[in-house]
């Protein structure tokens, strides 16, 4: 048909028939109702089977591991820190976010810190101080017991010498010691938590938090690649697809899909994408950019022989059965 090449070519060589197909693409989606691109009943059955073809695809592991695998070996780290990585007038910033203050509630602070791991640790640095200090106490008092006038404080001395040297050589103290600081572990993890917890000491964290900021920005980045590297590509694509596998074998997913969108659905009303950018300055913002990039991808796509075989069936009204997917519906 004659007509279709003249509305390829005008397409191909006149933009502003682009530009108005773009502006209206646009003013399409800002005058359309939030909710129609968050549909519940629509896009429930979609992400709960696209997880499950995800994780059921049988390469999809081999996938993920080689997609890690190029990206760790394009990072190449930069001479100098982190801190010359991100612009100036960012790190103000930062530092001014980590020093606000903040209190975590015990619970939060218990539910952390009172694990195994924490307790042992915390047994094991006790036990160990204190018995490097009896033995410490040992070598560096001398034994004044015979000094004439030396008088209490000689008494002292010898005492301290001699609890240092049955530390250090009799096992049923060492093991006094020992559960000494089994019954003192409670009482730590029950400090770090007064004192984690108390609005008093708010200030101690912000400074701990600033502390760490600076450091992490003073690290080379030869120091942060050095741990990415570490990573293992193949245990961690095992990883996220066993993750993948665990939620798309969930029972009660859809359940909980279909509430996250009715909430946000819920949440939105009849307010139209313009109405929810409204005073923001992100449509003037970001309106233009948008436009232009449809643009250009349009332009590709419509001037392609895929396109001018399907505007020629569109004319015609003769698209091969083949070309329409199986699951495709009229709305």
């Amino acid at each position: 048909m004659p007509h279709v090449p003249a509305l390829l070519a005008r397409l191909r060589d006149e933009p502003r028939y682009l530009a108005a197909l773009a502006a209206l693409l646009v003013d399409e989606v800002l005058a359309a109702p939030a909710r129609r691109f968050i549909d519940p009943v629509r896009l429930t059955p979609l992400i709960v089977t696209g997880l499950q073809a995800v994780a059921a695809a049988p390469g999809h592991a081999a996938w993920l591991e080689q997609r890690l695998r190029d990206a760790l070996a394009r990072i190449r780290p930069r001479q100098g820190t982190l801190r010359a990585r991100l612009p100036g007038d960012l790190l103000p910033l930062l530092r001014t976010v980590v020093r606000r203050p903040y209190t975590p509630s015990r619970t939060l602070v218990r539910a952390v810190v009172d694990q195994a791991t924490v307790r042992d640790l915390s047994r094991t640095i006790l036990h160990t101080t204190l018995l490097d200090f009896a033995k410490k106490v040992g070598s560096i008092f001398p034994d004044t017991s015979k000094i004439p006038g030396a008088g209490v404080t000689s008494k002292l001395f010898g005492v301290a010498k001699g609890m240092a040297s049955v530390v250090g050589l009799d096992a049923s103290v060492e093991d006094r010691v020992r559960g000494f600081v089994d019954g003192a572990v409670g009482r730590v993890i029950d400090m770090i938590v007064d004192r984690v917890s108390d609005p008093k000491h708010a200030g101690e964290g912000a400074a701990f938090r600033a502390d760490v900021l600076a450091s992490l920005l003073d690290l080379p980045e030869s120091a942060v690649h050095a741990e990415l590297v570490k990573l293992d590509p193949a245990v961690v694509a095992a990883d996220v697809q066993a993750a993948l596998v665990a939620v798309a074998a969930w029972d009660r997913l859809p359940a909980e899909v279909e509430a996250v969108l009715t909430e946000a659905v819920a949440s939105l009303g009849d307010a139209t994408i313009g109405e929810l950018l409204a005073g923001s300055g992100e449509v003037e913002a970001w309106r233009g950019a948008v436009e232009a990039e449809l643009r250009y991808h349009l332009g590709h796509g419509l001037a392609g022989p895929r396109f001018a075989a399907w505007l020629e069936h569109l004319v015609a009204g003769t698209l091969p059965e083949e070309q329409v997917s199986a699951d495709s519906s009229a709305e």
